[in-house]
């Protein structure tokens, strides 16, 4: 397992990139992965100095970090897939693990170390938070060197979200959203219910299409410079 741990002081984040294999068959042909976190400040703080606190409290100190993302704790209603007992088990251990000596910016040499990472790897940008908090030329790096890759953005519609087009999709949950996205130049994965019409093509990692591929031989959801040129859509899960 490899790790690389870096700062954002002005957007308040710590962003975690690591390398490994997964047991999510959903995500993985079963070779090593790269995999993006980004995670609040706060969130640090409370996981490494605090104990006895709920799953809710910790996910409700994620707006630096997701955003305005309707699933977000911060937003109040939550839901996130990632909000499950397993995955924030996770995410503790992984932010008990960085000490604060660890809590630096991104160097050359942490860049040097990611993009050696991503060489012939599937990258899975967002597994948790905002990946296009993640700086562009980190990103650019990570994906000009990776086999495939795959990430979800929120923020489409925002203004200085508008460059990850390249490398994202907008996660969007309707067909008026998603043509919305399209004026901005993204392609959308689209989260819908069962009795949601939408146009694109249906996941093929996903439970409807019976899993018969996974995201990292697949390779869909990787914007407008991978890999399809249709919007993606799935059942909400």
């Amino acid at each position: 397992m490899k790790k690389v741990v870096f700062t954002i002081p002005e957007k308040e984040v710590v962003v975690v990139i690591r390398k490994g294999k997964t047991t999510n068959k959903k995500i993985s042909d079963g070779l090593p992965l790269v995999q993006t976190y980004t995670f609040s400040i706060k969130q640090w703080l409370l996981a490494s100095t605090k104990t006895g606190f709920s799953m809710k409290q910790f996910f409700e100190l994620d707006e630096a970090n997701c955003l305005d993302c309707p699933y977000s704790g911060n937003m109040g209603a939550g839901g996130c897939y990632t909000h499950k007992v397993m995955q924030y088990s996770g995410f503790l251990s992984m932010l008990r693990s960085i000490t604060y000596a660890d809590l630096t910016p991104l160097t050359r040499t942490k860049q040097r170390i990611i993009t050696e990472m991503s060489s012939g790897a599937y990258v899975r940008f967002g597994t948790y938070g905002e990946p296009s908090l993640i700086p562009e030329a980190v990103v650019d790096a990570m994906v000009w060197v990776s086999k495939t890759w795959t990430g979800y953005t929120h923020q489409y519609n925002k203004d200085w979200a508008h460059k990850y087009n390249k490398y994202f999709m907008a996660s969007t949950h309707s067909q008026k959203e998603t043509d919305e996205a399209k004026e901005l130049g993204f392609r959308s994965f689209i989260s819908v219910v069962p009795d949601k019409k939408v146009k694109g093509v249906n996941c093929p990692a996903s439970k409807e299409q019976g899993f018969k591929s996974n995201c990292a031989s697949c390779g869909l959801c990787s914007g407008v410079m991978g890999k399809g040129k249709k919007d993606v859509w799935i059942l909400e899960h």
